[in-house]
């Protein structure tokens, strides 16, 4: 009786210890189903493993957007040969200023550099550019006043003791004015150099008596001449060894010694004979015709 009674005990002890596990068991899951937050291993006592279907998931990463397509300006990087055709502009620009204002042989070299370059820029422009036509409009204009910058930057001729001197060009830079008449340096007999207006007016060269004086110079006859105001005066006569402006020499050049009242003398057109003249600014230029 004894042992089969405690075996009955024994298997309600069992029994409720089973029931008690399966409370508790129940409780712990409704409690995890009702906080989603709850870390599985918050609890040490649950050691449940992971689902296998979750370690095999594939883990997706986001794809790189991709690179949009931007189409290029046409204007915003110009070709080489834009830059050089407008290169040839530029320098043709810089050529044209200068040349108003040259007065020098050196003036005028640097006018025939920047032309030459401007030329070699626009002989680059090929015919598939829509600038071949106007570079090939422009390329004689500019070989035309490329010539015209040598010729009057080139070095004077060479002294020689007989006979005129007849450069292709020459000029005489303007120091000033006297009632808007040209005022300018002139050399005399190799030695001296004075002051002399400008006035396309006067047939004869007239020097005043101071430089006469200054040169000894002997009188050589008189001679009338009607001077500013429409009167005729008696003068004197004179001759020059030379007379010379940037290489345009004059030799035994007969003159005539002004009035006294005359402060300056008058550089005429005996000089000058044989060439055109253009006055400018600063300069007068004569050419050879």
């Amino acid at each position: 009786m004894w042992n089969s009674s405690t075996k009955t005990g024994t298997l309600l002890i069992l029994s409720g210890v089973l029931a008690l596990g399966s409370v508790g068991c129940s409780s712990d899951t409704s409690e995890t189903s009702a906080n989603p937050s709850a870390s599985p291993s918050a609890s040490p006592s649950a050691n449940v493993p992971a689902s296998p279907s979750a370690s095999l998931a594939p883990v997706l990463k986001p794809k790189p957007p991709r690179p949009q397509k931007v189409a290029a300006s046409p204007t915003a990087t110009p070709s080489p040969n834009s830059e050089d055709f407008n290169r040839a502009m530029d320098i043709a620009t810089g050529a044209y200023t200068i040349s108003k204002s040259a007065v020098s042989r050196d003036d005028w070299k640097l006018v025939a550099n920047y032309w030459q370059q401007a030329i070699n820029l626009l002989k680059q422009v090929p015919a598939s550019t829509p600038q071949h036509a106007t570079a090939e409009k422009k390329l004689p204009q500019y070989q035309r006043f490329l010539a015209e910058a040598q010729e009057k930057a080139a070095p004077p001729m060479k002294k020689t003791t007989q006979g005129d001197i007849n450069p292709q060009f020459f000029s005489i830079p303007i120091k000033g004015r006297r009632n808007g008449t040209p005022l300018v340096d002139v050399s005399f007999n190799g030695e001296r150099k004075f002051e002399m207006l400008f006035d396309t007016g006067a047939n004869v060269t007239l020097i005043t008596r101071e430089i006469a004086y200054s040169l000894r110079l002997k009188p050589q006859g008189l001679t009338k001449v009607t001077v500013a105001d429409g009167a005729d005066v008696v003068v004197y006569k004179a001759t020059l060894k030379t007379l010379e402006a940037d290489g345009r020499i004059k030799r035994n050049m007969s003159v005539v010694v002004a009035p006294p009242a005359m402060e300056e003398g008058l550089l005429g057109q005996d000089f000058y004979e044989g060439y055109d003249i253009a006055i400018k600014e600063d300069v007068i230029e004569f050419r050879r015709r």
